[in-house]
């Protein structure tokens, strides 16, 4: 996170600065605290097979933390327009059933919202050209 205020485009520096404190700090007061993918997006699914059960790959980040940061980048892929609807409340419908712990019941944005802003940042530091991601940068910026 921190390396977001030295990013060279400064659209996505802006959207840094803009970010909530929750996400510049370690840890997440009165959430709960979990094992974490740490860099999980939807790319890090996998399986063998076709009717195979689905896996959970590239873990070499995998820690304890607030549970929010693993949907962070699904919730801002959503938020900036890259996710269906239908498909992000199919995501958040499955998580709840299979008793995902970082969302009580109720609206999920609450909890998510800085989270996914953070996603949509480092996502669009990434991948500077990409110009939904400078777009949502720009609209947190305001």
């Amino acid at each position: 996170m921190d390396a977001l205020r030295e990013q060279p485009d400064a659209t996505v520096r802006r959207a840094a600065a803009a970010l909530p404190d929750a996400v510049w700090r370690a840890g997440s007061p009165g959430r709960p605290v979990t094992v974490v993918h740490g860099d999980f997006h939807l790319g890090q699914l996998g399986r063998s097979d076709v009717g195979a059960p689905w896996l959970l790959i590239d873990v070499d980040d995998l820690g304890a933390g607030d549970p929010a940061w693993d949907l962070a980048r699904p919730a801002g892929f959503w938020a900036a327009g890259l996710i269906p609807d239908d498909d992000w409340g199919a995501f958040i419908d499955a998580y709840r059933d299979a008793d995902g712990p970082a969302l009580p019941a109720g609206d999920p944005w609450p909890i998510l919202e800085p989270f996914a802003m953070a996603a949509v940042v480092q996502a669009a530091a990434h991948h500077r050209n990409d110009e939904l991601l400078l777009a949502a940068c720009a609209r947190m910026a305001n």
